[in-house]
């Protein structure tokens, strides 16, 4: 059966961030994440967003892919400033609500948008982990919310 997908055209959302870089398998994720939330308690900063991953790479072999890990935080302005902004470049965005089972067939839509568009990709693609699995690893049930963002080049008139 074949899915229909919303597909829009949005700015990704503007963060101050911390992030963690790793070349690993996606089911080390839990762990990198585990780290990314420690450093950001010890360095006195709050979550402030969902968490969400750049794919410097397809993830073919899911032993092995390069990843970043990123949290959105907030803290006092002087250690706010020590940060990296990320975000507010245009995107085409899907929503997919349900398993990361249908990640191949959203990304597949996304790729068929920008060709139908015409549009170029500006850098790699974003997941936003709106609303993450069940007690953190059950991943079968519609609960799950994902936004994927693919960062477009905008056509210079």
């Amino acid at each position: 059966m074949e899915q229909s997908y919303q597909i829009t055209e949005e700015d990704f959302p503007e963060y101050e961030v911390l992030s963690v870089r790793t070349k690993d398998a996606i089911g080390a994720m839990g762990k990198h994440i585990g780290t990314l939330y420690a450093l950001a308690r010890n360095r006195g900063f709050k979550p402030a967003g969902p968490l969400f991953t750049v794919y410097y790479e397809k993830p073919v072999d899911l032993t092995q892919v390069d990843y970043e890990l990123f949290v959105p935080v907030e803290g006092p302005p002087e250690k706010l400033d020590e940060l990296p902004d990320f975000g507010g470049d245009p995107c085409l965005k899907l929503r997919l609500k349900g398993s990361y089972k249908g990640f191949e067939d959203a990304y597949k839509a996304l790729e068929a948008e920008l060709a139908r568009r015409g549009l170029e990709m500006s850098g790699p693609p974003r997941e936003v982990y709106v609303r993450g699995p069940l007690l953190g690893f059950i991943t079968l049930f519609p609960i799950m919310v994902t936004d994927i963002y693919f960062p477009i080049k905008v056509p210079k008139d």
